[in-house]
C-alpha cells in the first residue's frame, strides 16, 4: 500500500494505492489522524488505485467518519474502482459515507 497526501487550502486528498488490509491500517490511521489535527474543512480519500479493502480497513473508515463528524470535517471517498465500490455497497458503506465519482469531485472542488 502506498499513501500519498496532497493539500490545497482547506482540502486534504489522501490517495490510496494498492491493497488496504489489516497490515496497512495502522499506517493509514496515522496519516489520517495527522491530517485531522490540521483541521481542514474536507478530507477526501481518492481510491481509484486501491485494489482491495478488508474488514479491518472498513472499520477504520467508520472511525474516520465518526472523527470527522466530531471535528466538523467533511469526509469524502471518491473515484473508487469497481471492486472497492462493490465492497462498499455490500458493506452498506455507500449509505454511511459520501462517495463521489471523479467528475462529481472535480465539479465540487475544482472551483474552490
Amino acid at each position: 500500500m502506498k499513501i500519498d497526501v496532497y493539500k490545497e487550502n482547506h482540502l486534504v486528498i489522501i490517495s490510496l494505492i494498492g491493497r488496504l488490509d489489516i497490515y496497512q491500517v495502522p499506517e493509514l490511521e496515522s496519516v489520517f489522524y495527522k491530517q485531522v489535527e490540521l483541521n481542514p474543512s474536507t478530507i477526501a480519500m481518492m481510491m481509484k488505485d486501491c485494489t482491495y479493502i478488508d474488514s479491518a480497513a472498513i472499520v477504520s473508515f467508520v472511525r474516520f467518519k465518526n472523527i470527522t463528524l466530531k471535528n466538523r470535517i467533511d469526509l469524502i471517498c471518491y473515484n473508487l474502482n469497481e471492486n472497492i465500490n462493490r465492497i462498499f455497497k455490500i458493506a452498506k458503506m455507500d449509505k454511511f459515507l459520501t462517495i463521489l465519482s471523479a467528475e462529481e469531485f472535480l465539479a465540487r472542488f475544482a472551483s474552490r
